[in-house]
């Protein structure tokens, strides 16, 4: 999924291999790890850590 299709807050992590859904929101200081799966419109808040299989 290309970022376009989520957002991602300029002070965020994405790594590299995580899979976001379209219409997600990821906001401040959020860290999704690789191998993560986030669904489509989600919103993960401030501080959010999402590991694998969380």
């Amino acid at each position: 999924m290309a970022m376009d299709d989520y957002y991602v807050h300029p002070t965020a992590v994405v790594e590299e291999g995580a899979i976001v859904g379209e219409g997600t929101r990821i906001w401040h200081f959020a860290h999704v790890r690789r191998g993560a799966r986030i669904g489509s419109s989600c919103n993960l808040g401030k501080g959010v850590y999402v590991d694998v299989g969380a």
